[in-house]
């Protein structure tokens, strides 16, 4: 079983990370004195193909002339990821893959020791999400649950404690206590946290704004609730 990866940044860690198998590339005469080398090392197959070819082969993909043909990700459960960690990042049904990735990306950067989305009404980890991480796929681990509610329970029960981010909460993130065990929750875009999952949390917090703007895209807002945890926890 295999699966398509694109892009520079997406191809380089999964070859840097040595996670999963890379049974081939496919690279433009442009690239290929990025992967020679590693490529090598790696035991990798290098197929060239022209621009025109990788177009067709991967329509509305975009793969900057570099295109990886590899193992699948693990699948992990809860169970595999909470015992160990600290802080988690929870992503209540968010649908846009490229705001998974990004999301991915900071929390990578800041600290994250694991992602957590709906196994249904979530883009999950796919190609997009991958490329759009620039690399966090291969190092942070991302956990997809049946039920998100379930999986916020077992949290619980390791000691976790479970902060939402909500625009209408009364206190600001800031005057949350962000250390020790900590799930970080965010919501869709356009309808926020669910009923039940903001219910389930512990805190409801919102981050500070002064402009005329009433929200932030998810992957921003994810980004400055992970800066706090992180400036909380040095």
């Amino acid at each position: 079983m295999s699966t398509w990866v694109f892009g520079h940044h997406a191809v380089t860690a999964i070859l840097e990370s040595k996670k999963r198998k890379v049974f081939e590339i496919h690279l433009t005469n442009q690239q290929l004195g990025r992967y020679e080398k590693v490529s090598k090392n790696a035991k990798v197959k290098l197929v060239r193909v022209d621009m025109r070819e990788l177009d067709k082969k991967f329509p509305e993909k975009v793969h900057q002339g570099v295109a990886a043909r590899v193992e699948p990700l693990p699948k992990l459960a809860i169970e595999d990821v909470a015992s160990d960690a600290n802080l988690l990042l929870i992503l209540d049904q968010v649908t846009d893959a490229r705001n998974i990735g990004a999301c991915l990306r900071s929390a990578n950067a800041f600290g994250v020791d694991a992602l957590i989305v709906p196994a249904h009404g979530s883009a999950g980890l796919n190609d997009v999400a991958v490329k759009a991480s620039v690399g966090a796929s291969e190092f942070t681990p991302v956990v997809e649950v049946g039920n998100l509610n379930k999986a916020i329970d077992h949290l619980k029960k390791e000691g976790f404690w479970l902060v939402g981010l909500d625009g209408y909460a009364e206190q600001e993130l800031s005057q949350v206590d962000l250390k020790g065990r900590i799930a970080i929750v965010m919501g869709s875009e356009g309808k926020g946290l669910r009923d039940l999952v903001k219910k389930n949390c512990d805190f409801t917090a919102k981050l500070p704004m002064v402009g005329e703007v009433e929200s932030l895209n998810v992957s921003v807002a994810t980004g400055v609730a992970l800066y706090e945890a992180l400036k909380q926890r040095r």
